[in-house]
């Protein structure tokens, strides 16, 4: 009689625990949103998002065969703030980061994106290493992160003013607010050539940082059971040489029709 009841009382709980561990589990669209102006990685045009990163996710999750939808959200730390608070699944693609950790969960690095210190142009001082920035008054977009052992380095020895976006830190810059701005160095060569303002300003070598950028699943979604077969299909794409076409093809395709959208 008593296993009966143990049996009956199991069942019950059964029944009301698996649609709650079925919601829990289950990844019916992969929601993924992206720094709508970050190109030729990833930029959003007013209608949709494009950059190379766009394109190699889509890749990898159509071959997966997982259904998916690119959602914009605004400025990119609104898509930081989604992510963390588990209102989209995936972000392409970002920095591996401490912070970002807490939140979300990395792929194996996607693009190379090395990070430049950008000056004005016939006032560029003696830079050959990361404590040459000491002293002087730097400039960075909100958000932006570039990954260890450089961040804290910066936080804790450099005075780095946070700005809206990387056009307002440049516009600084060129009015002297500036002594420089740490910013991604393909996004920057790619809007100061768009903007012409390239004559103004010019990137210094060597780089800051090389770290890679790579796709951050969202570490509550139920998503996140595809990152290993997300994971295999990037090494495919590396291994086939589309990486570095995509990212250049994106290069091209952003010099032709470099349009963002504003907010």
């Amino acid at each position: 009689m008593q296993c009966g009841l143990i049996r009956l009382a199991t069942l019950l709980i059964a029944m009301l625990v698996s649609p709650v561990v079925l919601a829990q589990e289950a990844c019916s669209k992969i929601v993924i949103s992206a720094d709508p102006a970050y190109p030729p990685l990833h930029w959003y045009d007013g209608q949709h998002f494009q950059g190379a990163s766009i394109t190699l996710t889509t890749k990898a999750l159509n071959a997966i065969g997982v259904p998916f939808e690119f959602r914009y959200l605004g400025p990119w730390k609104r898509v930081l703030i989604a992510a963390e608070n588990g209102s989209i699944d995936l972000v392409t693609s970002l920095k591996d980061t401490p912070e970002r950790r807490e939140f979300l969960t990395f792929s194996l690095p996607l693009l190379s994106n090395p990070v430049a210190v950008f000056v004005r142009k016939g006032e560029s001082f003696s830079f050959t290493k990361k404590e040459d920035l000491i002293g002087r008054r730097g400039g960075v977009a909100r958000g932006n992160r570039f990954g260890q052992p450089f961040d804290s380095f910066m936080d804790e020895h450099l005075q780095v003013e946070v700005t809206h976006n990387m056009e307002t830190s440049f516009r600084m810059l060129i009015a002297n607010r500036f002594d420089y701005v740490l910013t991604g160095y393909y996004p920057a060569t790619n809007a100061l050539m768009t903007s012409k303002l390239d004559l103004r300003i010019q990137a210094v070598k060597p780089f800051v940082t090389e770290t890679a950028n790579l796709v951050g699943f969202v570490s509550k979604s139920p998503c996140l059971k595809y990152l290993i077969a997300f994971n295999e299909q990037i090494d495919k794409m590396r291994k086939n040489g589309d990486i570095d076409r995509e990212l250049k093809k994106a290069t091209e395709e952003w010099r032709r029709h470099p349009m963002l959208h504003k907010d």
